[in-house]
């Protein structure tokens, strides 16, 4: 599987993408950050675009929420920035306080990705990351294609290879809000159910104690479906996040991307989105920290909209006693495949 030929991402403004289905859904991307912009359901009702996004690309370059971008090298945290591959010690990035967030300062979602489209259904968004880029090991090459199905399923697909052992760990991070991203309806009026017996507590940083914690009998137990505002904000783990922002550990026999990991559904039942992934762990964020973030039809806030990042386990570079199944660390000259389908119901 050769990677696409680039064509030179500095050159020219980010490019905006549409792909359409035959049943009239059509979803916009852009290049900058290879981000989805929008996700257009053509519903009885009328049209309904489910995902937050920013008015148009010039205020896309502004927002520093990750509206619907691929991030990377490494998607959610490393504690203090530092990690250690093979007895080396590396320093990256700090751009949460002492840490690295989703890559550090110049991550992905700020770079202009160069385009090749395949189809009015595909795309193909591939990048090159350089030795020492944010401090991270090795030349990266990255391909993140989007296909829009006939089913109704937007399919993310990453590959990437690297010419030094790296931790990699590429997401997406598309904000959702079922009722509509212009809605009054929260996050909190959606039901939400997923896969998952174990969650990581993390410290108010969003790093996490190492602990994996058991979700019998807590606030995190989605093994059935709820509202995600029923258990809201009623435990210590959820007022330090200012709400939801964990990862949940999937179960393994959901991961081959081919069994639903996770369900949302709208306040009004009129919409269902399933989720599936390759990845083992999934980042649940319900938007605690969009503060006056202008939107395509409103400014967005608190609860706007839900993420869910499906990934390995934030500072996973730091904890090998998780196992081999949770290490992102990707090893030279092998190429890496791994993929995320959004199923959308109405």
């Amino acid at each position: 599987m050769p990677f696409t030929q680039e064509k030179d991402p500095t050159l020219g403004t980010p490019k905006v993408i549409a792909l359409t289905n035959k049943n009239g859904m059509e979803i916009t991307l852009t290049s900058l950050g290879a981000s989805w912009m929008s996700c257009i359901l053509p519903l009885a009702s009328g049209k309904r675009d489910v995902v937050l996004g920013s008015p148009n690309v010039d205020k896309h370059t502004e927002q520093d929420v990750y509206l619907g971008a691929t991030v990377g090298r490494v998607a959610n945290r490393i504690a203090n920035a530092r990690f250690s591959i093979h007895g080396e010690n590396y320093s990256v990035s700090a751009n949460q306080g002492a840490h690295c967030l989703h890559g550090g300062k110049d991550n992905f979602s700020y770079r202009i990705w160069a385009v090749s489209q395949l189809s009015a259904q595909q795309v193909i968004f591939s990048l090159t990351s350089p030795d020492g880029d944010q401090g991270f090991p090795g030349e990266l090459k990255v391909e993140v294609s989007y296909e829009l199905t006939d089913e109704n399923q937007v399919i993310i697909r990453y590959k990437h290879q690297t010419t030094k052992a790296c931790p990699v760990n590429l997401t997406n991070h598309t904000y959702f809000n079922l009722a509509g991203e212009g809605s009054e309806k929260t996050v909190l009026d959606h039901a939400l159910t997923i896969h998952g017996d174990y969650y990581l507590p993390t410290d108010k940083a969003g790093i996490p104690s190492g602990d994996w914690r058991d979700v019998t009998g807590s606030y995190f137990d989605f093994r059935q479906s709820k509202l995600i505002g029923r258990d809201f904000l009623q435990d210590s783990d959820q007022v330090a996040a200012g709400g939801y922002d964990h990862t949940f550990v999937l179960d393994s026999a959901c991961i081959d991307g081919r069994k639903s990991v996770a369900s949302l559904s709208a306040p009004e039942g009129d919409v269902k989105m399933n989720i599936f992934t390759t990845m083992p762990t999934m980042q649940l964020y319900t938007g605690n920290y969009l503060v006056s973030v202008p939107g395509k039809t409103k400014l967005y806030t608190p609860f706007s909209g839900v993420a869910f990042e499906t990934q390995f386990p934030p500072d996973a570079v730091n904890h090998p006693e998780w196992g081999e199944r949770y290490s992102p660390i990707s090893q030279p000259n092998q190429i890496y495949c791994s993929e995320t389908c959004y199923q959308f119901i109405f």
